[in-house]
């Protein structure tokens, strides 16, 4: 995830929206802890879980507004984590810029039924893929809905608390899982070489990836109620699907352990017995000041500004993600996703706040970068001032560019519409000079070709009508395609029906006449007539 740049101190706080509940969590870089956490449950259909849109804003808003008022200090902004609508494994080009990728992510996210009607907002990150050829490149692709983004603007701005960054859920889980120490301490479990696998479940999806160390092998997404989870520990059927998706995930590798989210431990203990390998939920953080545990999702949201851990994910080698969105628009920001690790082992239950193992050296080298920034404060705010202006230079290039882009399919569609006129006035003008005495069209469409039924008298009238379109420059490759006996009362006459090609080149359009000559300016009389 990036953040917007900004002059004023990092933003620590996150918001973390699920289908449960939204919760409020504050770090502190200080002593490397979350300092508060709030947590307020939703209702069912707060959040249409089918779709992930706001079913009931009036709600939310009132979730939004306790949580910020429990914050002291006031919290101003927030990174906010949102579930995903869709995540995708994709390959796209490696010669597309910045822009054209986002366009093509975009695009493919709203061939799903999920975005019908509306438009895709995509996260993205790079994944290693050794096995891609040299032109292509892997990536992992999230994506919400626009109006559902405008949704949770709208609350914030009544809440007067701005949206500082942008993240999808299950990313913000890795983040969190490697910010707390937890995916450290399971690589360190498992092995470098040995394969683990993660089931993350929301309510109408779940969601299976394959893991070597900290890369990203495979990712399958499986549309499923998930409901009736909390119960299904004995039904052979639901064992058997989760069990065929995650043979599907896995082909011929057998992981040594299953981390699932949102799923039973029944339920784990279930697919256990099948796998014949540990199946156990990701732990939950917990930390100072807190009453009850704090989601992965809020702690990677939270993270977002700290210093980089000394563990990072290897698959993030560039990312594009979600920018700070701003009244009426949702823009790309680009840069690199800070994920850290360092801090409890999952298999010891202690606290963020007793991060020793892997925190230790993170503190350390935090606390050192900061005395040597302190000793030369002049040079450090010229170069933060400097990265400023580079980056709004930047964003101010790629808006410049999406708007001439922009521009120019305007001018091309009007164009199009254009010569489309064109056609259509020459072609009625045509009918009415061609069309014999012995012809009578009954229906004519013209799209991205020409069809046209009618009734004759006889075969060589519909036949000399035909050609009579040969030489038309707006038609091509002008066809009759049937000619059949049909009877009108007591007469015998013949159905027809003629198609062809469009031209719609622009050289259709006539040339704009020559401005008129203007008239020879009049010499002064000198003869003094």
């Amino acid at each position: 995830m990036t953040v917007s740049p900004s002059k004023k101190k990092p933003v620590y706080a996150a918001l973390s929206i699920t289908h449960q509940a939204v919760e409020l969590v504050v770090f502190s870089p200080k002593n490397l802890s979350i300092e508060q956490s709030f947590s307020i449950g939703l209702p069912a259909g707060v959040i249409d879980p089918d779709l992930d849109l706001v079913a009931d804003s009036a709600t939310l808003k009132e979730a939004l507004k306790q949580l910020f008022k429990s914050a002291r200090p006031k919290v101003s902004e927030v990174h906010l984590s949102v579930p995903a609508t869709l995540l995708r494994l994709v390959e796209m080009p490696k010669s597309l810029d910045a822009a054209g990728l986002y366009l093509s992510l975009s695009s493919e996210a709203e061939r799903y039924k999920a975005f019908d009607n509306t438009e895709a907002v995509v996260d993205f990150f790079i994944v290693n893929n050794s096995q891609l050829p040299s032109n292509m490149q892997q990536l992992m692709l999230g994506a919400i809905r626009s109006d559902v983004l405008a949704t949770y603007q709208q609350c914030f701005k009544e809440a007067r608390v701005k949206i500082h960054s942008v993240g999808l859920e299950p990313l913000n889980v890795l983040r969190g899982m490697a910010g707390t120490g937890v995916l450290d301490s399971l690589v360190q479990q498992v092995g470098t070489d040995a394969h683990w696998g993660m089931i993350l479940a929301d309510p109408t999806h779940v969601r299976f990836s394959l893991w070597q160390c900290d890369q990203l092998l495979e990712f399958r997404e499986l549309a499923m109620d998930t409901r009736n989870f909390a119960t299904g520990a004995s039904d052979t059927m639901l064992v058997e699907d989760l069990l065929e998706e995650i043979r599907r995930t896995t082909k011929t590798l057998q992981p040594v352990l299953w981390m699932t989210q949102n799923i039973p431990a029944p339920l784990c203990d279930a697919l256990s017995g099948h796998l014949e390998c540990p199946v156990r939920s990701v732990p939950l953080g917990t930390a100072i000041n807190m009453t009850q545990p704090v989601s992965l999702a809020g702690i990677g949201a939270a993270m977002s500004s700290v210093v980089p851990f000394p563990f990072d994910l290897n698959i993030l080698e560039g990312t594009r993600s979600l920018s700070s969105p701003t009244a009426g628009s949702s823009k790309m920001a680009s840069g690199g996703l800070e994920t850290s690790g360092g801090g409890p082992s999952w298999l010891i239950p202690a606290g963020l706040a007793s991060v020793v193992l892997g925190g230790l050296l993170s503190a350390a080298l935090w606390l050192l970068a900061v005395s040597v920034a302190s000793q030369v404060p002049g040079v450090q705010s010229k170069v933060d001032g400097l990265k400023v202006e580079v980056s709004g230079l930047q964003s101010r290039q790629a808006e410049l560019k999406r708007k001439a882009e922009l521009d120019q399919t305007l001018i091309q569609i009007l164009q199009t519409a254009k010569i489309r006129n064109f056609v259509y006035v020459a072609l009625a003008d045509d009918l009415k000079r061609k069309t014999p005495a012995q012809i009578w069209i009954q229906s004519l469409e013209v799209k991205d070709g020409l069809t046209l039924t009618g009734k004759a008298l006889n075969h060589k009238a519909v036949i000399q009508f035909a050609k009579s379109f040969d030489a038309a420059p707006y038609t091509k490759a002008v066809l009759i395609d049937s000619i059949m006996e049909g009877t009108l009362g007591p007469n015998l006459v013949y159905d027809f029906k003629i198609s062809g090609g469009v031209n719609l080149d622009k050289s259709l359009l006539p040339s704009a006449p020559p401005p008129p000559a203007s008239a020879p300016e009049a010499k002064p009389n000198i003869s003094g007539a």
